[in-house]
Protein backbone atom coordinates (compact mmCIF):
# COMPACT_ATOMS: atom_id res chain seq x y z
CA UNK A 1 0.00 0.00 0.00
CA UNK A 2 2.81 2.52 0.60
CA UNK A 3 2.80 3.36 -3.21
CA UNK A 4 -0.58 3.83 -3.58
CA UNK A 5 -0.22 7.94 -3.03
CA UNK A 6 2.56 7.91 -5.40
CA UNK A 7 0.95 6.37 -8.35
CA UNK A 8 -1.89 8.12 -8.43
CA UNK A 9 -0.30 11.45 -7.96
CA UNK A 10 2.46 11.00 -10.85
CA UNK A 11 -0.67 9.86 -12.55
CA UNK A 12 -2.68 12.97 -12.37
CA UNK A 13 -0.29 15.20 -12.09
CA UNK A 14 1.98 14.23 -15.44
CA UNK A 15 -0.34 11.88 -16.56
CA UNK A 16 2.62 8.45 -16.72
CA UNK A 17 2.48 5.05 -15.02
CA UNK A 18 5.67 4.46 -12.73
CA UNK A 19 7.76 0.89 -12.39
CA UNK A 20 7.90 -0.38 -9.65
CA UNK A 21 10.17 -1.00 -8.58
CA UNK A 22 11.19 2.29 -10.55
CA UNK A 23 14.44 0.60 -11.88
CA UNK A 24 12.62 -2.28 -13.70
CA UNK A 25 13.28 -2.31 -17.28
CA UNK A 26 10.52 -1.54 -20.04
CA UNK A 27 10.66 -1.92 -23.37
CA UNK A 28 8.62 0.28 -25.99
CA UNK A 29 5.82 -2.32 -27.45
CA UNK A 30 6.33 -4.68 -24.41
CA UNK A 31 3.24 -6.98 -23.84
CA UNK A 32 2.24 -6.79 -19.91
CA UNK A 33 -0.04 -8.13 -17.48
CA UNK A 34 -0.93 -6.86 -13.64
CA UNK A 35 -0.07 -9.37 -11.25
CA UNK A 36 0.05 -8.70 -7.41
CA UNK A 37 0.31 -5.18 -7.68
CA UNK A 38 2.98 -4.92 -10.42
CA UNK A 39 2.97 -4.74 -14.46
CA UNK A 40 5.25 -7.66 -15.63
CA UNK A 41 5.98 -7.95 -19.37
CA UNK A 42 5.29 -11.18 -20.82
CA UNK A 43 6.47 -10.56 -24.55
CA UNK A 44 7.70 -7.58 -26.73
CA UNK A 45 5.70 -7.09 -29.65
CA UNK A 46 8.68 -7.39 -31.66
CA UNK A 47 8.39 -11.15 -31.21
CA UNK A 48 4.43 -11.20 -32.02
CA UNK A 49 5.48 -12.13 -35.87
CA UNK A 50 3.57 -8.62 -37.19
CA UNK A 51 3.39 -7.90 -40.72
CA UNK A 52 4.40 -4.15 -39.83
CA UNK A 53 7.26 -3.37 -37.99
CA UNK A 54 7.21 -1.69 -34.63
CA UNK A 55 8.04 2.10 -35.04
CA UNK A 56 8.90 4.84 -32.67
CA UNK A 57 10.01 8.52 -31.97
CA UNK A 58 13.24 9.91 -31.66
CA UNK A 59 13.37 10.87 -27.87
CA UNK A 60 11.24 13.91 -26.40
CA UNK A 61 12.85 15.71 -23.50
CA UNK A 62 10.52 16.86 -20.83
CA UNK A 63 10.88 19.96 -18.76
CA UNK A 64 12.51 18.58 -15.16
CA UNK A 65 10.30 21.10 -13.37
CA UNK A 66 6.81 18.47 -14.18
CA UNK A 67 9.20 15.71 -12.85
CA UNK A 68 9.06 17.17 -8.81
CA UNK A 69 6.64 15.44 -6.91
CA UNK A 70 5.80 15.60 -3.29
CA UNK A 71 2.82 15.02 -1.05
CA UNK A 72 2.93 15.31 2.72
CA UNK A 73 6.44 16.24 2.91
CA UNK A 74 8.35 19.02 4.59
CA UNK A 75 11.90 20.07 4.63
CA UNK A 76 12.39 21.10 8.18
CA UNK A 77 16.35 21.51 8.08
CA UNK A 78 19.16 22.25 5.44
CA UNK A 79 22.73 23.55 6.56
CA UNK A 80 25.64 23.69 3.47
CA UNK A 81 29.41 23.47 4.21
CA UNK A 82 32.10 24.74 2.16
CA UNK A 83 35.49 23.42 2.12
CA UNK A 84 38.40 24.64 0.17
CA UNK A 85 40.72 21.33 -1.29
CA UNK A 86 44.60 21.56 -1.75
CA UNK A 87 44.08 23.57 -4.98
CA UNK A 88 41.64 26.43 -3.47
CA UNK A 89 38.56 24.87 -5.50
CA UNK A 90 35.63 24.83 -3.58
CA UNK A 91 33.10 22.03 -2.33
CA UNK A 92 29.96 21.96 -1.06
CA UNK A 93 28.27 19.33 1.35
CA UNK A 94 24.24 19.89 2.48
CA UNK A 95 22.49 18.01 4.85
CA UNK A 96 19.12 17.63 4.84
CA UNK A 97 15.73 16.39 7.05
CA UNK A 98 12.69 15.74 5.32
CA UNK A 99 9.64 14.92 7.70
CA UNK A 100 6.88 13.24 6.39
CA UNK A 101 3.12 13.75 7.53
CA UNK A 102 1.62 10.28 7.11
CA UNK A 103 1.70 6.54 5.45
CA UNK A 104 2.51 6.91 2.07
CA UNK A 105 3.98 10.73 2.15
CA UNK A 106 6.19 10.42 -0.54
CA UNK A 107 8.75 13.00 -2.58
CA UNK A 108 10.41 12.08 -5.91
CA UNK A 109 12.29 14.38 -8.38
CA UNK A 110 14.43 13.63 -11.57
CA UNK A 111 16.83 15.93 -13.30
CA UNK A 112 16.34 14.96 -16.79
CA UNK A 113 13.43 12.62 -18.62
CA UNK A 114 12.92 11.76 -22.04
CA UNK A 115 10.26 10.00 -24.03
CA UNK A 116 9.91 7.41 -26.74
CA UNK A 117 6.29 7.30 -28.22
CA UNK A 118 5.29 4.43 -30.37
CA UNK A 119 4.27 6.41 -33.54
CA UNK A 120 2.36 3.32 -35.65
CA UNK A 121 -0.25 1.98 -33.15
CA UNK A 122 -3.40 2.70 -35.59
CA UNK A 123 -1.29 0.81 -38.65
CA UNK A 124 -0.74 -2.12 -36.46
CA UNK A 125 -3.50 -2.11 -33.64
CA UNK A 126 -5.71 -4.74 -35.95
CA UNK A 127 -2.77 -7.51 -36.59
CA UNK A 128 -1.69 -7.24 -32.89
CA UNK A 129 -5.08 -7.81 -31.79
CA UNK A 130 -5.25 -11.33 -33.86
CA UNK A 131 -1.67 -12.24 -32.71
CA UNK A 132 -2.26 -11.95 -28.95
CA UNK A 133 -5.49 -13.06 -29.10
CA UNK A 134 -6.15 -15.97 -31.62
CA UNK A 135 -3.21 -16.95 -33.88
CA UNK A 136 -0.63 -17.18 -31.30
CA UNK A 137 -2.12 -15.91 -27.67
CA UNK A 138 -5.34 -16.56 -26.23
CA UNK A 139 -5.15 -13.04 -24.08
CA UNK A 140 -7.78 -11.67 -22.63
CA UNK A 141 -6.96 -9.57 -20.73
CA UNK A 142 -3.58 -7.54 -21.34
CA UNK A 143 -1.81 -4.33 -22.02
CA UNK A 144 0.64 -2.79 -24.99
CA UNK A 145 3.48 -0.29 -23.60
CA UNK A 146 2.90 2.40 -26.59
CA UNK A 147 5.07 5.21 -24.33
CA UNK A 148 7.64 5.01 -22.10
CA UNK A 149 9.75 7.80 -19.88
CA UNK A 150 13.03 7.41 -19.31
CA UNK A 151 14.33 8.77 -16.57
CA UNK A 152 18.17 10.26 -15.13
CA UNK A 153 19.06 11.15 -11.39
CA UNK A 154 16.45 10.72 -10.11
CA UNK A 155 15.27 9.67 -6.08
CA UNK A 156 12.07 8.89 -4.55
CA UNK A 157 10.92 8.36 -0.85
CA UNK A 158 7.97 6.94 0.70
CA UNK A 159 6.88 7.00 4.10
CA UNK A 160 5.44 3.69 6.07
CA UNK A 161 4.58 6.37 8.56
CA UNK A 162 3.26 9.24 9.99
CA UNK A 163 5.84 11.32 11.78
CA UNK A 164 8.49 9.45 9.38
CA UNK A 165 12.07 11.67 8.73
CA UNK A 166 14.85 11.02 6.36
CA UNK A 167 18.32 12.78 7.01
CA UNK A 168 20.33 13.05 4.21
CA UNK A 169 23.61 14.98 2.53
CA UNK A 170 24.57 15.52 -1.13
CA UNK A 171 28.01 17.10 -2.12
CA UNK A 172 25.78 19.93 -3.73
CA UNK A 173 25.40 23.58 -2.65
CA UNK A 174 21.87 24.27 -2.63
CA UNK A 175 18.73 24.02 -0.42
CA UNK A 176 16.42 22.79 -3.39
CA UNK A 177 15.10 19.43 -1.41
CA UNK A 178 14.05 17.72 -4.57
CA UNK A 179 18.12 18.69 -6.66
CA UNK A 180 19.31 17.11 -3.07
CA UNK A 181 16.96 14.21 -3.35
CA UNK A 182 18.19 13.24 -6.26
CA UNK A 183 21.65 14.21 -7.01
CA UNK A 184 23.79 11.23 -7.84
CA UNK A 185 25.96 12.36 -4.64
CA UNK A 186 23.40 11.73 -1.95
CA UNK A 187 23.36 9.23 0.58
CA UNK A 188 21.03 8.60 3.73
CA UNK A 189 22.49 9.27 6.68
CA UNK A 190 19.52 8.03 9.06
CA UNK A 191 16.20 6.80 8.30
CA UNK A 192 13.07 6.58 10.62
CA UNK A 193 9.41 4.95 9.35
CA UNK A 194 10.97 5.14 5.70
CA UNK A 195 9.27 2.79 3.77
CA UNK A 196 11.15 2.89 0.07
CA UNK A 197 14.16 5.11 -0.64
CA UNK A 198 15.18 4.57 -4.19
CA UNK A 199 18.10 6.49 -6.23
CA UNK A 200 20.18 3.58 -7.76
CA UNK A 201 22.57 5.53 -9.28
CA UNK A 202 23.42 5.31 -12.93
CA UNK A 203 20.00 3.05 -13.24
CA UNK A 204 17.35 4.69 -14.78
CA UNK A 205 13.54 4.67 -13.70
CA UNK A 206 11.40 3.78 -16.32
CA UNK A 207 7.40 5.62 -16.59
CA UNK A 208 5.32 4.04 -19.02
CA UNK A 209 1.38 4.33 -21.24
CA UNK A 210 0.07 1.42 -22.19
CA UNK A 211 -3.37 0.09 -24.32
CA UNK A 212 -5.60 -2.05 -22.61
CA UNK A 213 -7.34 -4.75 -24.12
CA UNK A 214 -10.83 -4.84 -23.52
CA UNK A 215 -14.41 -6.08 -25.37
CA UNK A 216 -15.48 -3.57 -27.86
CA UNK A 217 -18.80 -1.44 -27.57
CA UNK A 218 -20.18 -3.32 -30.41
CA UNK A 219 -19.72 -7.02 -28.26
CA UNK A 220 -21.02 -5.03 -24.67
CA UNK A 221 -23.80 -4.20 -26.18
CA UNK A 222 -24.50 -7.64 -27.66
CA UNK A 223 -24.02 -9.12 -24.78
CA UNK A 224 -25.75 -7.11 -22.48
CA UNK A 225 -29.08 -6.81 -24.51
CA UNK A 226 -28.37 -10.40 -24.61
CA UNK A 227 -28.56 -10.65 -20.84
CA UNK A 228 -31.43 -8.50 -20.25
CA UNK A 229 -33.42 -10.75 -22.63
CA UNK A 230 -32.42 -13.97 -19.97
CA UNK A 231 -32.66 -16.83 -22.35
CA UNK A 232 -32.02 -18.71 -19.10
CA UNK A 233 -34.94 -17.32 -17.27
CA UNK A 234 -32.37 -16.21 -14.27
CA UNK A 235 -34.38 -14.91 -10.83
CA UNK A 236 -33.95 -11.32 -10.92
CA UNK A 237 -31.76 -11.18 -7.49
CA UNK A 238 -29.64 -13.39 -9.70
CA UNK A 239 -29.49 -11.37 -12.94
CA UNK A 240 -28.56 -8.46 -10.75
CA UNK A 241 -25.37 -9.93 -9.62
CA UNK A 242 -24.24 -10.68 -13.53
CA UNK A 243 -24.33 -7.24 -13.81
CA UNK A 244 -21.26 -7.42 -11.30
CA UNK A 245 -19.77 -10.12 -13.50
CA UNK A 246 -17.49 -9.80 -16.72
CA UNK A 247 -19.72 -9.69 -19.67
CA UNK A 248 -16.82 -11.78 -20.98
CA UNK A 249 -18.71 -14.98 -18.85
CA UNK A 250 -21.53 -14.90 -21.53
CA UNK A 251 -19.18 -15.31 -24.43
CA UNK A 252 -19.29 -19.61 -26.00
CA UNK A 253 -16.37 -20.90 -27.11
CA UNK A 254 -17.36 -21.15 -30.62
CA UNK A 255 -17.89 -17.37 -31.00
CA UNK A 256 -14.66 -15.96 -30.71
CA UNK A 257 -12.39 -16.95 -33.82
CA UNK A 258 -10.22 -15.39 -36.02
CA UNK A 259 -13.03 -13.80 -38.06
CA UNK A 260 -15.00 -12.09 -35.30
CA UNK A 261 -11.77 -11.02 -32.97
CA UNK A 262 -11.10 -7.64 -34.51
CA UNK A 263 -14.75 -6.47 -33.93
CA UNK A 264 -14.81 -8.14 -30.39
CA UNK A 265 -11.90 -6.33 -28.98
CA UNK A 266 -11.25 -3.43 -28.72
CA UNK A 267 -8.12 -1.25 -26.86
CA UNK A 268 -8.49 1.55 -24.24
CA UNK A 269 -5.67 3.67 -22.38
CA UNK A 270 -5.18 3.47 -19.03
CA UNK A 271 -7.14 5.13 -16.38
CA UNK A 272 -7.44 5.44 -12.19
CA UNK A 273 -8.95 1.88 -12.11
CA UNK A 274 -5.69 0.73 -13.16
CA UNK A 275 -3.45 3.07 -11.00
CA UNK A 276 -6.17 0.90 -8.26
CA UNK A 277 -4.56 -2.63 -9.14
CA UNK A 278 -0.91 -1.31 -9.29
CA UNK A 279 1.69 -0.53 -6.28
CA UNK A 280 -0.78 -3.22 -4.02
Amino acid sequence: MSRKMFYRECYLKTGWLPMNPLARHLSLGDVCQIRQGRFLPLLNLRHAHLVERVAASAPVAFDPVDWKLSLGVQQTFCETHWSEDEEGARNASTRQVLAFAQAGAFQFHAAAVNAHLLTNWDEIRDDVTLKLTQLHYGFREVYVVTEIAIADDWGLVIADQAGARLEMSAALGSSDSYALLSHASARAEQCHGIAVLERPPGQPGFFFRARKLVMSDAAHDHYLNQMLDNPSHLRPSDLANWFNTPLYNLVRTNELNLNSSIGFFSWTGLTLDDVELLAA
